[in-house]
């Protein structure tokens, strides 16, 4: 009798191990955390001569605030900022992104480049918009 209460026992914390894990993915999973949805994760801007920006649009599809941490990117020809740096649940915000071919010297031709953004989405910390031109040659002034 003593090993049946034992194996009971056992049988009932790991019943309890196994409701404890399913609370906190549901917590985790339903909404209970921030969540950045991009309208697009890539920007053409085509050929290029002079400085352009182009918008892509931010919003914020879970229940808690989402910040935006940091905004970086992979050359000093691209830059980006948020017009928001908080987005409450449901809240959108626009991600000015602009290249400017002058910036990114005498090369010219196809160029690649990144943008990072740095969030407290736990699922996707870091997002990447890959930005695409092709770059013309400068026209005299």
């Amino acid at each position: 009798m003593p090993r049946r209460a034992a194996l009971a026992r056992i049988a009932l914390l790991a019943a309890g191990a196994v409701v404890a894990a399913g609370v906190v993915w549901l917590g985790q999973t339903a909404g209970g955390r921030p969540a950045l949805v991009l309208e697009t994760t890539a920007v053409d801007f085509g050929p290029l001569r002079e400085r352009s920006t182009r918008f892509v649009e931010l919003r914020n599809a879970g229940r808690k605030p989402l910040y935006i941490l940091a905004i970086s990117s992979s050359c000093g020809c691209t830059t980006a900022e948020a017009d928001a740096t908080v987005l409450v649940p449901g809240a959108t915000a626009r991600l000015a992104i602009t290249f400017d071919p002058v910036a990114h010297g005498p090369q010219t031709g196809p160029a690649r480049h990144a943008v990072y953004l740095r969030t407290n989405d736990v699922r996707a910390p870091e997002i990447e918009v890959e930005v695409r031109a092709v770059v013309l040659e400068a026209t005299a002034r």
